[in-house]
């Protein structure tokens, strides 16, 4: 799992590195590249959380997916054509809308489960109320907020992310030869 971890540290680093470049966030100490110190470490985290919980509770949810590794991969196309939207300069509805159109797709194209509607629907969840926190604890800002510190289109992205890296988190499981 430490390959998760990794893609999650410095990819999700990368773009988020990638929206403060855009002006859509800002840290108030940033290190590197806009970004604070423990941002590798958060996005770490969200990728092996992300990535193992799916895995893990797909038998629960009598969920089989099991896409081959290359694949997963490709998948995190989508969660970058994501980021690039949020970064642009449409209206707040208008991204939340294309997010949306692509969150569709994507799942549309993943397999149409409805276990995979519940995965997306808590990571959205969970992972929008803890940037909530960090937006209110200080730890960064939105620079165009819409609720409680965070734009509207926030929930799609992790809808995304959900699928994207919920699929890698399962073919390096399987490739591992490890078992939920």
């Amino acid at each position: 799992m430490l390959w998760l971890f990794l893609l999650g540290a410095f990819a999700g680093t990368a773009l988020d590195a990638f929206h403060v470049h855009t002006q859509v966030e800002r840290y108030p100490s940033p290190v590197l590249f806009g970004v604070a110190w423990w941002v590798p470490l958060l996005f770490g985290s969200a990728a092996l959380l992300i990535g193992c919980s799916h895995t893990f509770v797909d038998p629960l949810l009598h969920q089989h997916r099991s896409p081959p590794l290359i694949n997963s991969i490709a998948e995190l196309a989508w969660l970058i054509l994501a980021y690039l939207i949020s970064a642009g300069l449409l209206d707040t509805f208008t991204k939340t809308g294309l997010l949306l159109l692509i969150y569709v797709n994507f799942w549309l194209l993943a397999g149409r489960a409805w276990q995979n509607l519940v995965f997306s629907l808590v990571t959205a969840i969970t992972g929008t109320l803890i940037e909530m926190i960090l937006v209110a604890a200080g730890a960064f800002t939105y620079l165009h907020p819409d609720f409680l510190g965070v734009p509207y289109w926030l929930p799609c992205m992790y809808a995304i992310a959900s699928l994207a890296v919920g699929d890698v988190g399962r073919s390096l499981i399987r490739t591992s030869g490890g078992r939920p």
